[in-house]
């Protein structure tokens, strides 16, 4: 056994030292040898999920044969395992930066290195090995140096210090986390200054957040304000603060916030200042009229401007809850726990909170074979719960103040609503790596086993003409001299393996997709069009084909339904962002590897399944509308959705995800639905997961609209045996069939919310007197009543009729084939002629002419004069 150890009193710089050690030894545990320093310990209790690290008495010492030792080379210094260190059978290595300390173990191999902190010398490791880190560990590794080095302010702080911080910052370190761990110290005026401004405290609320305002007056400027201010927000733990010092006829006013809701920069602009959402500052000229204490009351209204509503527990809370009985085995809620992912489950009794069951519990009751024994033996019953309107700085201090991983949300009444965990937290805190980088948490939360597979499918691609094949083969041999890996994505690759083709060319590359989009449209002397914000090329060939060329990259969302924000990744990351694993297959293009499959998430298994399974637990938040087109490819290919899929969307669709998109977007997903392969499947699922609620609360969806959307076929085959073409978009009859019996306004109110064309907003106002055309239709007998029911009619129109009464066939027949293409030769010249003059007379008698040329009462052009001589003259008297 391999194990990792600091000294006792770990502080930042040991921890640090510890979990960058950890990933050059993956193998090897991490040891606390004694106690830890108070920040340590407060840092621990809100990130334990995301350090495992063991106690000195959970090791069986005589099975460890190497220790990594970190940030000391003294034997005492590792408390119980000071004596094993010292064994000459034990392979000890340490990593430390202390030059002056005596070395006492003489077999030991040591890495040291003159640097400000242990985690410098190890950061330099990590980046040379090229070993990748997530911005939780680089937050980590950051607190590691600043401590040791006094933010490197320190005699001891070498330029590795300096640029391992800047190596740090690139990959994410988040120094809002660094200040509030770091302690600092003051000097004599600044604790003259500080004593001041604690007198001064006036505290105020605004809009639910309590903010501190300190103000005080010195005859000289003191250097680290900034520093005071952070103090006072240490001591206070208000959701912001402001200090405003006055000095030298100027006023220096610093703020600090706690909170996302209170940005501080936006609130010091005002007063010319700058700096970041959550520390800024801003200096100004004092007025002669005007004292530090109407400055103060000036800025507290500019705060009370500024500041926007919070965000509350409910806003990120789990719900619905997942909950056992007291009863209820631990076996049973480890297989619960398995099922939905979870990490820990509420045991309620009667709607009564009786307590919490954790992974921990069962692997606990596992090594003793108490799987059988009710939860209730081994639950946690000291209950600590938080209200739904609680912030989210709340949730935060509770779960430090009580070293708990989750917290049951309940309402007013006391009514468990939702449950907001350590996970919840660091998702907001971290969400861009955690999500994206961080291996562990990536796929903990990811819905699939990752493995990388690749299969030889060249034979599939013998469906593909051999035009496609050519160009697919030149993308690859380009791809070879740019020394760049290629790869083929989307429904080319899923249709592919079900010996479909699919022409939708989307190409990736793992470098500069722009270069090679460029390189590859000159080659072939294709038109393209590049979108540099997305990293994204279009090349258009002369074949109308079109291929869609980006470089591999990764998303996160800020917030659900929004665009994603992008930055480059691996294939992995790339095909991980997507939403289903038969979206996630990729063929890689490169002449060495032509026609190889790459299947991360065991893909192609569950195409040959039939199952439609996410990648990740957070993907229907990202985008709703994947919930569209997991409901598409349910209705287009006849699969299910894995369970745990099906629950997820069931959940969003309940949290009201979709009412996050534009409705624009929603309408558009609905629109690809009903010209997908089997639109009528595609809305029965819409209604199976209550999403046409979403649509319209007054679409209603049963089975004889089914009925009549069934119909559609029948009548569209109908129409195709006519000796006449039509040019209409068949998913629109599918919409009419979907409005069809709605109120007017209604209608009105759907065509103005989706501002739909002029085309659609006009078929679907006219399906409201369908019936009544039906109604006439059928009792009509003459073939001008015909003509001019269906008159100013558009096809989708008279196809609803039929969809709606198909025993109106001949009669439709007969307008579409005959009576609409029937005209009258008769002129106006010729009605003029008789001395009547253009008006209501001169349109009643066309259409009497029109009439009876319809109804076969005349035909030629002289029939035609003789029945207007004879109209005129009977008109006449």
């Amino acid at each position: 056994m391999e194990i990792i150890i600091s000294h006792q009193r770990t502080d930042f710089d040991g921890l640090a030292s510890m979990v960058a050690v950890q990933k050059l030894y993956p193998q090897a545990i991490m040891v606390f040898s004694g106690k830890v320093t108070n920040n340590v310990k407060k840092f621990m209790a809100l990130y334990k999920d995301r350090i495992t690290i063991k106690h000195s008495r959970d090791i069986d010492k005589a099975k460890v044969d190497r220790v990594i030792m970190v940030d000391t080379r003294v034997a005492s210094r590792v408390g119980s395992f000071s004596n094993l260190v010292q064994k000459d059978e034990i392979d000890v290595l340490i990593y430390d930066h202390h030059l002056d300390r005596n070395k006492n173990l003489e077999n030991a191999r040591e890495i040291v290195k003159s640097v400000g902190a242990t985690t410098t010398l190890l950061v330099n490791e990590l980046k040379q090995k090229s070993i990748e880190i997530t911005s939780f560990e680089a937050t980590l590794f950051a607190l590691g140096i600043y401590e040791d080095t006094g933010c490197l302010v320190y005699k001891s702080t070498t330029a590795a210090d300096a640029k391992a911080v800047a190596y740090l910052l690139e990959q994410g370190a988040n120094l809002e986390i660094v200040e509030e761990y770091i302690e600092y110290s003051l000097d004599r005026k600044q604790h003259q200054l500080f004593n001041k401004l604690l007198d001064s405290l006036h505290q105020i609320s605004v809009k639910g957040f309590k903010i501190d305002v300190f103000q005080s007056e010195t005859e000289e400027y003191i250097p680290d304000i900034s520093l005071l201010a952070h103090k006072l927000n240490e001591l206070h733990n208000a959701d912001a603060l402001f200090v405003l010092v006055k000095y030298d006829h100027k006023i220096l006013i610093i703020g600090r916030s706690n909170n996302d809701s209170i940005n501080i920069a936006e609130i010091l602009k005002y007063y010319g200042g700058g700096g970041h959402d959550r520390a800024a500052s801003a200096t100004l000229k004092v007025k002669e009229d005007k004292s530090l204490m109407d400055y103060q009351e000036e800025l507290i209204c500019t705060i009370n401007e500024k500041v926007t509503p919070a965000i509350l527990v409910e806003d990120i809370m789990s719900t619905p809850v997942k909950t056992v009985t007291p009863d209820v085995s631990m076996g049973e809620a480890d297989e619960i726990m398995l099922r939905s992912g979870y990490s820990g489950l509420i045991v309620l009794d009667n709607e009564e909170i009786k307590g919490i069951i954790s992974r921990r519990d069962i692997d606990k009751v596992r090594k003793h074979g108490l799987l059988h024994a009710p939860v209730k033996g081994y639950m946690s019953s000291n209950i600590v719960s938080i209200n739904a309107k609680s912030s989210l700085k709340e949730v935060q201090d509770t779960i430090v103040d009580h070293d708990i991983g989750r917290l049951p949300v309940v309402d007013e009444q006391g009514e468990l609503v939702g449950i907001v965990s350590r996970s919840d937290l660091l998702k907001l805190f971290y969400g861009k790596d955690d999500y994206l980088k961080n291996k562990q948490n990536l796929y903990g939360r990811s819905l699939v086993q990752v493995q990388e597979k690749r299969y030889d499918i060249t034979d599939k691609l013998n469906l593909v003409e051999q035009e496609i094949i050519t160009l697919l083969k030149e993308a690859g041999n380009l791809a070879d001299q740019m020394d760049i890996k290629l790869y083929i994505v989307g429904g080319f690759p899923r249709d592919l393996l079900l010996e479909r083709v699919n022409l939708d060319l989307d190409l990736v590359v793992e470098g500069d997709g722009v270069e090679f989009a460029r390189r590859f449209a000159q080659k072939l002397k294709g038109e393209l069009d590049i979108y540099h914000e997305f990293g994204t090329a279009v090349l258009s060939l002369e074949n109308n084909l079109k291929v869609d060329i980006a470089s591999t990259r990764v998303e996160y969302y800020s917030e659900v339904a929004s665009l994603p924000e992008v930055e480059s990744g691996s294939i992995q990351q790339d095909l991980f962002r997507r939403d289903f694993s038969i979206n996630a297959l990729a063929i890689q293009l490169n002449s060495s590897s032509f026609g190889q499959l790459v299947d991360y998430f065991n893909g192609k298994n569950d195409l040959e399944a039939g199952i439609i399974r996410l990648l990740h637990n957070f993907s229907l938040y990202d985008d709703p509308t994947r919930i569209f087109r997991g409901l598409r490819f349910a209705s287009r290919y006849g699969f299910k959705f894995e369970p745990r899929t099906k629950e997820l969307i069931r959940q969003a669709v309940d949290l009201d995800v979709i009412e996050k998109l534009s409705n624009n977007r929603l309408f558009n997903k609905l629109e690809l639905g009903l010209k997908d392969r089997y639109p009528i499947k595609f809305i029965n699922l819409l209604q199976e997961e209550n999403i046409l609620n979403y649509i319209s609360k007054n679409i209603s969806w049963d089975e004889s609209k089914e009925s009549l959307a069934n119909n559609i076929k029948k009548v569209l085959r109908w129409l195709d045996e006519l000796k006449v073409s039509f040019n209409f978009d068949e998913w629109i009859l599918y919409l009419m069939v979907l409005i069809s019996g709605v109120e007017e306004e209604d209608v009105k109110e759907f065509n103005k919310r989706f501002n739909l064309k002029n085309n659609i907003s006009y078929r679907l106002l006219n399906t409201l007197d369908v019936d009544n055309i039906i109604t006439k239709l059928d009792k009509v007998e003459s073939n001008s009543e015909v003509y001019y029911l269906l008159e100013g009619l558009a096809i989708e129109d008279i196809v609803l009729i039929l969809i709606k009464d198909f025993s109106l066939r001949e009669k439709v027949r007969l307008y579409l084939e005959e009576l609409r293409w029937i005209d009258i030769k008769i002129s106006g010249d010729d009605i003029i002629e008789f001395g009547i003059q253009p008006g209501p007379l001169f349109t009643e008698i066309l259409k009497a002419i029109k009439k009876a040329k319809l109804d076969d009462k005349i035909n030629s052009y002289e029939e035609e004069k003789k029945f207007l001589e004879n109209y005129i003259a009977e008109r006449n008297g």
